[in-house]
């Protein structure tokens, strides 16, 4: 049985002979190559193929792993692949909507020039050498008008190609989704507005947000409808929620029916759906299963947030298959392995077996990719058949 094959076994409710372990290292694996802080090549998650000329450059490799491809690391150590596939398709605007973007030292503004007026997004390089947004799109809920104009302006042309590269490469061990980026209201919290405005909108002037986010929604089911004819199996909605940005009650009320949408479409082509809880989701857990997601990733437990393994297993009770880490901060702060891999077990025990475990959500620039090496090894050893799947 293939790593592949357990994974989907696991979605499918049918036994596996091995614990699931799908560490994604990454931004440790471009740190490492390009230096600390300088621009990333790759986004977190993105697939590195072996030709990418980054092979080449030494960084702070020793010489054990100067060699290494990143996917070098999941074959020698025989670890799950995970993948995002996030440029699956291309945005195209129409002759009204021009789209520029202005690069200098590590900052980047991104202009959209419509005869209605423009729109702003701005970014600096962060700690980690990843593009980072500072302020919003919209700085008045007048500009909503010009971003629908932008919105209703934009095609999106898919590509399969990079999908199809990454599972032919990758057969035994390499799982991939394809990126749907946020819901409409994760767009209006994270990208358009901030939360600030969101929330003072919504008392003062909740039916022009109820208004846009019905429209937003109309043109996001066009690019679901796309993700459903993609050669990827798993799907992929991520509003990197957050119980401090998107409280419980506002989750419930505008993500999830949403969700439901995108799910029933999604699961009526054959797909499996995923969504990004790598935050602070204790309130979340009560309902989570009211999502309608099979997949939950990137959920990373206390101490790094504010649940316990136990009470996601116990929330998702085997009707939603999680990726639940090892939290990332063990592999920065000098953990010792022994520690680092009891929770590894304390994981497998909590979800008796049926979880993919992680490094959550993914190991920093900074991690100890000997320690990684060592909870793959420990898990591997692990007579899964044991919990009788």
């Amino acid at each position: 049985m293939t790593i592949r094959e357990r994974f989907f076994n696991l979605l499918e409710g049918k036994p596996i002979d091995r614990a699931l372990f799908f560490p994604d290292i990454s931004s440790w694996y471009q740190a490492a190559r390009l230096g600390l802080g300088k621009k990333q090549i790759f986004l977190p998650g993105e697939y590195i193929p072996d030709d990418a000329d980054i092979h080449k450059k030494q960084g702070t490799l020793s010489a054990e792993f100067s060699k290494l491809t990143l996917r070098d690391f999941y074959r020698k150590y025989d670890w799950g692949f995970p993948v995002h596939i996030y440029d699956w398709f291309e945005e195209k605007y129409t002759e009204n909507v021009e789209k520029c973007i202005e690069i200098e030292n590590n900052h980047k503004k991104v202009t959209w020039k419509t005869p209605m007026g423009k729109l702003e997004r701005n970014y600096v390089i962060d700690a980690e050498g990843n593009w980072a947004e500072t302020g919003h799109m919209v700085k008045k809920l007048e500009d909503l008008k010009i971003l629908k104009f932008i919105i209703e302006n934009t095609d999106y042309i898919p590509k399969h190609n990079k999908i199809e590269r990454f599972l032919n490469e990758n057969k035994e061990n390499g799982v991939c989704d394809v990126v749907l980026y946020r819901s409409p209201f994760g767009k209006i919290v994270h990208e358009y507005m901030g939360f600030e405005s969101v929330v003072y909108s919504l008392y003062d002037n909740k039916n022009k947000i109820l208004d846009f986010l019905e429209f937003q929604e109309y043109h996001d089911m066009k690019l679901l409808k796309l993700a459903a004819e993609t050669p990827a199996r798993i799907v992929i909605i991520s509003d990197h929620a957050d119980e401090n940005l998107i409280s419980p009650p506002m989750y419930r009320e505008y993500c999830i029916p949403y969700y439901r949408k995108a799910c029933d479409l999604l699961h009526s082509h054959g797909k499996y759906v995923s969504t990004h809880l790598d935050g602070n989701i204790r309130g979340y857990l009560s309902f989570i299963k009211e999502t309608g997601f099979d997949i939950l990733d990137g959920c990373t437990p206390s101490p790094m947030f504010n649940y316990e393994v136990e009470e996601l297993a116990q929330a998702t009770n085997g009707s939603i298959v999680c990726y639940c880490g090892v939290p990332a901060s063990f592999f920065t702060t000098g953990t010792e392995v022994e520690t680092i891999c009891n929770f590894g077990r304390r994981i497998l025990n909590a979800f008796k077996g049926r979880v993919i475990i992680n490094i959550g959500d993914i190991l920093p620039p900074l991690g100890d990719i000997r320690a990684v090496m060592e909870l793959g090894k420990y898990l591997n050893s692990i007579d899964i058949s044991q919990y009788q799947l």
